[in-house]
């Protein structure tokens, strides 16, 4: 109780305080201080601590929610390439709308908080959205091994899973930086609206009952990229470089070091989505500079011949 109550007034005092945009984060108080943060992280609570048995029971989690999509959604599609592909998209969509929106909502309430103590803050209760979305990555993850043909669009995705499961879980297993986390996870919101800009072009609906929705979601798409991924990021980094002195080198170069691989990947789909959309000419930006990105991983040779027209569909998306 003591705790707590210690904890609700540093919050107070953050909120009388100077507001700055990257600002050093002393704020001790706000979770457990054990000093993880000025040593190398340790990943055996992956083994030895209950964080591995509820990461799978989330990713369990997440194979029920793509059942009951399978189910109920898109069954007037046949089966195919194409429904797996919409189904797939339509349970991203449910991860990115729920962590997203949490986070968001989070923001807004405690905004000076999110500034203030992307380093400290930590509570197990809010530590489960995190949890909740490395589960996800698991299960997709997995899902794209065991479906999904190996290609470089496979590549890419598992590698931006692999990396989010270790920077988010770096966040959980040491009691620090879960808001530098929340950070990061913002750019779910952002996926939010890329998720449904897929799923009207691939259910061809951009082109026949909602083309006027469709260019909302295509501008909306732009506005949040921008935001929600270039803005996060920028904070993400200068918040990392304000504070460098107050963490260990190890968690410093998961800040730098994965910040510049998820820049990479962000600048080539803005680029992709640029080029799809038709704000960017093919001359410009080659299509062979982006096939990386091009949704071809859902096909394989055993059916290329009954896949071809719907792979050609799923490449212009």
């Amino acid at each position: 109780m003591e705790a707590v109550d210690l904890k609700a007034q540093t919050i107070e005092k953050i909120k009388s305080t100077e507001f700055h945009v990257f600002a050093v984060d002393n704020w001790t108080d706000l979770g457990v201080n054990n000093g993880a943060e000025l040593v190398a992280p340790s990943y055996w609570g992956f083994f030895n601590s209950t964080f591995l048995p509820i990461v799978m029971l989330y990713a369990v989690l997440w194979y029920a929610v793509n059942t009951v999509v399978t189910t109920h959604c898109w069954t007037s599609y046949q089966e195919g390439i194409k429904r797996k592909r919409l189904i797939n998209v339509t349970t991203s969509l449910i991860h990115s709308f729920i962590s997203g929106v949490y986070i968001l909502a989070f923001f807004c309430l405690n905004t000076r908080l999110a500034f203030a103590s992307p380093l400290h803050y930590y509570t197990n209760l809010d530590s489960q959205i995190i949890i909740l979305s490395i589960g996800y990555f698991f299960y997709d993850g997995f899902d794209l091994i065991v479906n999904d043909k190996l290609s470089i669009s496979t590549g890419v995705l598992l590698f931006h899973h692999t990396a989010s499961i270790f920077v988010l879980s770096t966040a959980v297993l040491s009691q620090k930086f879960l808001l530098y986390a929340y950070w990061a996870m913002l750019m779910e919101m952002s996926s939010i609206f890329l998720h449904a800009r897929s799923i009207l072009h691939i259910s061809k609906l951009s082109t026949t009952s909602m083309i006027g929705f469709s260019k909302v979601i295509s501008y909306a798409n732009l506005i949040a990229f921008i935001v929600f991924r270039f803005f996060v990021q920028t904070f993400l980094v200068g918040w990392a470089w304000t504070n460098l002195d107050h963490m260990h080198r190890a968690f410093a170069f998961i800040a730098f070091g994965g910040g510049l691989c998820f820049f990479i990947i962000n600048v080539s789909l803005f680029l992709r989505i640029l080029h799809s959309d038709g704000f960017l000419l093919s001359s410009v930006v080659s299509q062979d500079r982006l096939d990386a990105l091009l949704e071809d991983n859902e096909y394989s040779d055993s059916f290329e011949s009954v896949a071809q027209s719907e792979k050609k569909e799923l490449l212009d998306v």
